[in-house]
């Protein structure tokens, strides 16, 4: 098994190639993992990346859970001095604590600060690939539990030196990843499926107006029902619905949510109080799926 992630890694063709010491992070990294919990197929393959994923909940399970839970992070910005750790580890926790919730991640996983990007890297208490690994040591014991990842600006910085911690991150954890937007497809009870899409987001808006609109923006595209971004550390719900046919000659309307979390990144002291972000605590979008089709959207 630690084989097939090394050809990924670092292209060798064999565990001869490796050092003992990395082999033993890998398996190390392996013992973590937990059984599927659900069945995820990929599809529309760029590279290491995988644009659309279809999840399948089985009856069973379903019946048993009555509800499934789809928890947003973003923004967690780990490696970073100002990082809360502690309430990642908490919502990671509370996540574990139930077998109905899940993991949607919308980019920034980790700071990774290089030279070529605002701040210093000496914001940061490692490296951005260190930061990669100790973030993957973090969330072995979850990564059953994520059902989609998309990379932010963050993960990204590393490109003019390294290339994409993201794509680094999501073969050590074996998760689905897009460096850009992903189309999930949950398929639970009635919901065959319910649509969600991810994005990391763009811009610089600040006032809950500018946020809005980008939000408004993101539910322009696709025909997903869930839309979740980051990027602006603003807590958010913005509802909509759109005109759909039937089938059966008559239109009907479907709702639609785009939902923003903040970020687990202390503002003040860092880059995001000289940007002008206002001080915030963590609160993540949390969407509620029943069984018999119908869904509510909180913040957590």
């Amino acid at each position: 098994m630690a084989s097939s992630i090394v050809a990924s890694v670092a292209g060798y063709s064999s565990q001869e190639d490796l050092t003992p010491r990395t082999l033993d992070y890998l398996r190390g990294i392996e013992k973590l993992f937990e059984p599927e919990s659900v069945k995820i197929v990929t599809s529309q393959h760029y590279g290491e990346q995988a644009k659309y994923v279809s999840v399948r909940v089985d009856e069973k399970d379903a019946k048993k859970w009555d509800t499934l839970e789809l928890i947003q992070l973003t923004d967690i910005q780990f490696g970073h001095k100002a990082c809360k750790i502690q309430r990642v580890i908490e919502y990671r926790d509370w996540i574990l604590s139930k077998p109905n919730r899940f993991i949607l991640m919308t980019g920034d996983n980790v700071d990774a600060a290089t030279i070529f990007s605002p701040g210093t890297p000496w914001d940061n208490l490692f490296g951005p690939q260190s930061q990669a690994y100790r973030f993957a040591e973090i969330f072995a014991p979850a990564r059953h539990r994520i059902l989609g990842y998309v990379g932010g600006n963050h993960e990204r910085r590393a490109m003019p030196s390294f290339g994409d911690i993201g794509t680094l991150l999501a073969v050590l954890l074996r998760i689905p990843y897009s460096n850009g937007r992903q189309s999930i497809d949950v398929h639970f009870g009635n919901h065959k499926p319910f649509k969600i899409g991810l994005w990391h987001g763009v811009g610089g808006a600040k006032t809950k107006g500018a946020v809005a609109q980008v939000l408004d923006r993101f539910m322009q595209w696709g025909d997903h029902q869930l839309y979740l971004m980051g990027h602006l550390h603003q807590g958010m719900i913005v509802p909509a619905w759109r005109e759909m046919r039937d089938g059966r000659g008559g239109i009907k309307l479907e709702k639609r949510i785009a939902a923003i979390g903040t970020s687990f990144l202390e503002t003040t002291g860092t880059y995001g109080e000289i940007a002008g972000f206002m001080p915030h605590d963590v609160l993540m979008a949390r969407a509620v799926l029943d069984l018999d089709g119908k869904w509510q959207m909180t913040l957590r």
